[in-house]
């Protein structure tokens, strides 16, 4: 029962550590995107990019993924994930922060 409760902690801190990432991510590229054009270089600079850029991954749904269409119900069914360097980094810190508060 121990092993399952560890667990529990474990992905909750991993998705809470995910989810402040890349919000900081994202955060980050729109600060970043306004100090370019401030600038002049525009919105489309090497460092906001770093933040922003992201691997993708789609699972179902994605405008022709999986769906079971029953006549009077259609029923679509997707998952994605987004992971950028911020989202990453988010996920570090919270597992490390659980090493410590788990003591």
């Amino acid at each position: 029962m121990e092993r399952n409760k560890n667990l529990g902690w474990v992905i909750f801190f991993a998705v809470l550590g995910l989810i402040a990432g890349g919000i900081l991510g994202e955060s980050l590229g729109y600060i970043l995107g306004k100090f370019g054009e401030m600038s002049g270089g525009g919105t489309d600079n090497p460092i906001r990019n770093f933040f922003v850029k992201a691997l993708e991954i789609d699972l179902g749904y994605n405008g022709g993924g999986w769906s079971v269409d029953l006549y009077m119900i259609k029923l679509r069914l997707g998952l994605g994930f987004k992971f950028n360097v911020c989202s990453l980094l988010g996920l570090g810190v919270a597992l490390y922060t659980m090493k410590w508060w788990r003591n």
